[in-house]
């Protein structure tokens, strides 16, 4: 009902930090007195979805953050599979994936490849990611972020990937 009395443009850096909020899964962080693992996490998607309606998928927060970028960043906590539905959400409306931010200078693939984000890293390159990102700095690159960090399952996907596109 909020969301239908905010008469923002779609574009307007406000929906950045409201956008973000349904990310947290606040009631299902371990250490906080109220935890509650037993809440339908279900709830923190479908807000989600409310306000991505209601705003542009592509609105750029502190840092160049993109809401991509923070959907790669998603704690232990939340499922894999919640990051996913998640991105899926976001890139349904239009997210893009070519965007690098001002702190790691890498797109949201890149992210995915430095947080172990499996699924996520699947999900991007289906929707037309760039699994080389030739442009970017050496160290930015998705398959160095993936080779730094250990993640020895995104450097075969990412090996896959390249081998599959240059034949």
């Amino acid at each position: 009902m909020a969301l239908a009395r905010i008469d923002w443009p779609r574009n307007d850096q406000h929906w950045y930090r409201i956008l973000t909020a349904p990310l947290s899964f606040w009631h299902h962080i371990p250490w906080l007195p109220a935890c509650n693992k037993e809440l339908d996490r279900t709830g923190y998607l479908e807000c989600f979805q409310l306000v991505l309606r209601a705003c542009n998928a592509n609105i750029v927060g502190a840092f160049g953050l993109t809401i991509l970028h923070d959907i790669a960043a998603m704690r232990e906590w939340i499922t894999e599979d919640d990051v996913v539905s998640f991105g899926r959400a976001a890139l349904d409306a239009g997210a893009r994936t070519d965007h690098c931010d001002d702190i790691l200078k890498s797109t949201p693939l890149g992210w995915a490849c430095r947080w172990g984000k499996l699924k996520l890293v699947l999900l991007l390159l289906d929707y037309g990611a760039d699994p080389h990102e030739n442009d970017a700095e050496p160290w930015a690159q998705p398959l160095a972020w993936a080779q730094k960090m250990g993640h020895a399952d995104i450097v075969s996907v990412l090996t896959q990937r390249s081998e599959s596109t240059s034949t």
